[in-house]
């Protein structure tokens, strides 16, 4: 499969940081909101301050367009394998329903035609893909910056999505013992994902630095988080070794 769709998160997520929209002890309460993501390298020439100029532009025009319900991440690689560190970067946009998804959509290519065009000066991007998006746990707060991991998955044989979010409901109970915080998020592909992709969904988890990244692996490597996980999400599906991206909150809402 084409290397930068497996790098590809799907992303999609994300709203995962859009925590307030679920109470603490009720992790699985969000329903499922859409997800677009835009795979995509800089251009020669071009940093990451170009791009957000004119993603400073895109807010303006975000705001005279009244676009609300829109969230909207740079992602840009921290671990990674067969990536351009310098120049791969993805455009995650969120919103809590479809209805507000295919309302931006109608407006950005009704729209934004000019707008795009400075995009395209800055960088290049070879994908466009649509996640279905779940938060199944959630943090309080709002919407912010952070670092988030995402790994292809698929289901175990005989497995299905009803198991899935039953064994999510009891590692979530151990998550909570143990006081880990962070977001976590199931996407479910839709338009755009490649024909020859060899996962069913991508599960994506969202902290808000690298030390609360730090303290959650050292329960899960060296106080048996590890097994509370293959005792329960990890019997129900497989997945991939994961990728970590810097995750920059440039929309939050409206």
């Amino acid at each position: 499969m084409n290397k930068m769709y497996q790098l590809l998160i799907t992303a999609a997520v994300v709203g995962a940081l859009l925590a307030p929209t679920t109470r603490a002890d009720d992790h699985m309460g969000g329903g499922w909101g859409g997800t677009e993501l835009y795979g995509c390298e800089m251009n020669e020439g071009q940093s990451p301050a170009d791009l957000m100029n004119v993603v400073s532009e895109w807010n303006g025009w975000a705001d005279e367009k009244n676009l609300e319900n829109y969230f909207a991440w740079i992602l840009t690689p921290v671990f990674g394998a067969d990536i351009n560190f310098e120049r791969t970067a993805f455009w995650f946009g969120f919103t809590p329903d479809f209805v507000d998804m295919g309302k931006s959509l109608d407006m950005w290519f009704t729209e934004g035609a000019e707008l795009n065009a400075k995009f395209n000066d800055v960088w290049t991007c070879s994908a466009h893909m649509e996640f279905a998006s779940m938060i199944v746990r959630a943090n309080d707060g709002e919407a912010s910056s952070g670092y988030a991991s995402f790994t292809d998955c698929s289901f175990k044989e005989g497995r299905r999505f009803e198991d899935l979010m039953a064994a999510t409901e009891k590692y979530n109970a151990y998550l909570d013992g143990q006081g880990v915080n962070e977001v976590t998020v199931y996407h479910l592909p839709g338009h755009g994902n490649p024909q020859d992709a060899d996962y069913q969904m991508k599960i994506s988890s969202w902290v808000s630095d690298l030390t609360a990244y730090g303290e959650n692996a050292e329960k899960y490597v060296n106080q048996n988080g590890w097994k509370a996980y293959q005792d329960t999400v990890g019997s129900v599906v497989s997945c991939d070794s994961p990728r970590m991206y810097t995750a920059t909150l440039v929309r939050s809402g409206s």
